[in-house]
């Protein structure tokens, strides 16, 4: 078979297999909780509208416009293989691995597949992509693909109307940097919401209660979700992103500027890709970003969402994988004519 027989139009309709982790490590899709649960929902849900057959192989509770193969209760990592081999549906065309730890890494499967690294591994499985050129090159050494998160832009609410607050949404950990954006509120005078689930409660009970407790312009509001989380982005005045750890991508960032609302946020990861259309939003050190803070100088809320929706949308999102599935699908077909 020659390359042009086995050339695949852009048009044409894929059969392609979804993964994710199963519960402990991983939500139900759509989730709350995990921004990879939420970047494979997109994706999924892009791909079907476009018209391709989907299955998806996540925990029990999903939700999903794709076949759904949820996985029995209490399957384990190290199982995900020979469940979704044998519940793999026929014809199936390519398989994009999004488990944290490539479940399908080093396995035989019966066609092409993929594997987007969404958090910091160094092991991973055929094809990889990760979520940013620093994630690929501190990851993958530079090879491999790469391709930016996306969001939905038309689920989150714009507002041009800000109220008096700094607010920090993640993970409540230290390599966060909450610790970092209470200094901020602290050295500023301004309120500050926190919001997210606490990941490390010896760290929250000795180091950020206690700055809480001290400061009444200083809130912890939970998790959020939903409207909570919608409000609190699009009236925050600034979101803080004072990350300290090699972040692969950073969706609130996204999130937040969607709303039409403004990031600072120090130099590390992703940050410098994710930002780079708002150099001035991008700082140094603590004390670079509580300078920001207090001058205001922002872009404008529709200039942020102009830019997201220029970049990080879910569409754009699944134009670059379904070119990289197609890619995939034609390096294996002329590996098999030629081999």
């Amino acid at each position: 078979m020659t390359s042009k027989q086995i050339k695949m139009p852009n048009g044409q309709r894929l059969n392609i297999v979804q993964v994710i982790s199963n519960y402990p490590n991983a939500q139900p899709v759509p989730s709350i909780k995990g921004g990879t649960e939420k970047v494979v929902y997109e994706l999924t849900e892009e791909l079907v509208r476009r018209g391709h057959h989907v299955s998806l192989f996540a925990a029990r509770g999903s939700k999903s416009s794709a076949r759904l193969i949820t996985y029995p209760k209490g399957m384990k990592h190290d199982q995900i293989h020979q469940y979704v081999l044998q519940h793999m549906p026929p014809g199936t065309q390519i398989i994009h691995d999004h488990t944290f730890r490539s479940a399908l890494r080093n396995k035989k499967l019966p066609c092409p597949s993929l594997c987007t690294v969404h958090i910091p591994v160094k092991r991973y499985g055929k094809n990889p992509v990760f979520v940013s050129k620093r994630a690929r090159q501190l990851m993958g050494g530079g090879k491999g693909f790469y391709v930016y998160n996306g969001i939905n832009t038309h689920e989150y609410e714009f507002s041009s109307e800000k109220h008096d607050y700094l607010l920090y949404m993640g993970r409540i950990i230290r390599n966060k940097g909450v610790l970092q954006a209470i200094q901020v509120a602290e050295r500023t005078g301004k309120r500050l919401l926190i919001a997210g689930p606490v990941r490390a409660p010896v760290f929250f009970r000795q180091e950020i209660q206690k700055r809480i407790q001290r400061n009444p312009k200083i809130s912890y509001v939970g998790a959020v979700g939903g409207q909570q989380k919608q409000q609190l982005l699009k009236h925050a005045e600034c979101v803080l992103f004072p990350i300290l750890w090699e972040e692969p991508f950073g969706l609130v960032m996204v999130e937040a500027m969607a709303c039409g609302t403004p990031v600072l946020a120090l130099k590390n990861g992703s940050v410098p890709e994710v930002l780079s259309g708002f150099p001035q939003l991008i700082c140094q050190s603590v004390d670079q970003m509580v300078r920001k803070a207090q001058q205001k100088n922002y872009p404008s809320p529709a200039q942020l969402r102009k830019y997201v929706t220029q970049r990080f949308t879910n569409k754009q999102m699944t134009d670059s994988y379904l070119k990289l599935y197609r890619q995939i699908i034609r390096q294996q077909g002329q590996k098999t004519s030629q081999g």
